[in-house]
């Protein structure tokens, strides 16, 4: 009985955040996802803040969406006059945290980067009419290369590796932070959220890593279990900076702040400002 009411317990807080942010009828359509054992199909929903439309592939989407059903974060800036002005999304998937992102920082860039290409599909067709966010059908990594895309259970778990042979089938380029800094020509990086499934252990082993000082704020989720000791590796490259950072937890997020920058992690999930 007590597991019972712990499980409705939990789908009701779910139903709130959904009815918050796509209506009534919109939050039983996703949550019915979660019972859902349909082949993939398209599918879209109205969301009310920010008033757009976004697209997913049912079921098939069903991680994706409930992001929109549960506790987010937000960097709450402003303080002092310093606003957010530059996002790396990288992993965007089909865009849910790069929607979250436009909504609560409206004036800032967002490099939203995907290298699967029907996430990617998706991505675009969910930033379309933003000018403000620039959809890149690329991969992060330590420096640019190739990478071969090896699937996995769903559209959130894929892994990448590089292919070295000159001469290698590869599915998509991939890009270093410091050369997307130079190509959009920003001296900072405010949010760098990474959601990579273990190609973090790259992107930070370089011997350059001038751009990591530069980044105000780092999002990631723990990536070990795709590629062990890949977060100390992090906390390690993160300490040759010599820069201080706050460390906290949002759910399966890692947030991490410089120290000195006038801005905190907000809890109150909802799509509300």
């Amino acid at each position: 009985m007590t597991a019972l009411l712990l499980r409705l317990l939990a789908l009701s807080q779910r139903f709130v955040v959904a009815a918050h942010n796509f209506g009534l009828l919109g939050a039983f359509q996703v949550l019915w996802l979660y019972r859902a054992r349909i082949p993939s199909q398209p599918a879209s929903i109205w969301l009310k803040r920010p008033r757009r439309r976004f697209y997913f592939r049912g079921a098939a989407d069903k991680g994706v969406m409930s992001h929109f059903c549960k506790e987010g974060y937000r960097i709450r800036d402003g303080q002092g006059g310093h606003r957010v002005r530059f996002i790396v999304d990288a992993g965007a998937n089909i865009g849910d945290e790069t929607t979250r992102f436009r909504f609560f920082h409206p004036d800032a860039t967002i490099v939203a980067l995907e290298p699967e290409p029907e996430n990617f599909r998706l991505l675009q067709r969910n930033t379309l009419g933003d000018p403000k966010t620039i959809a890149l059908n690329r991969g992060l990594w330590s420096h640019a290369c190739r990478l071969a895309i090896h699937p996995g259970t769903s559209n959130e778990s894929f892994k990448v590796s590089e292919v070295h042979d000159p001469d290698g089938v590869h599915d998509v380029v991939a890009t270093s932070v410091g050369d997307l800094m130079r190509q959009f020509d920003v001296s900072e990086i405010d949010i760098l959220k990474l959601d990579v499934e273990g190609a973090e252990r790259q992107i930070f082993a370089v011997k350059d890593a001038d751009w990591i000082a530069k980044v105000k704020v780092f999002v990631f989720e723990c990536p070990d279990n795709d590629a062990p000791g890949t977060t100390m590796a992090i906390f390690d490259a993160l300490l040759r900076t010599g820069s201080t950072y706050d460390c906290q937890l949002h759910g399966e997020n890692i947030v991490l702040i410089r120290r000195g920058v006038p801005w905190t992690l907000d809890r109150d999930s909802l799509f509300q400002r």
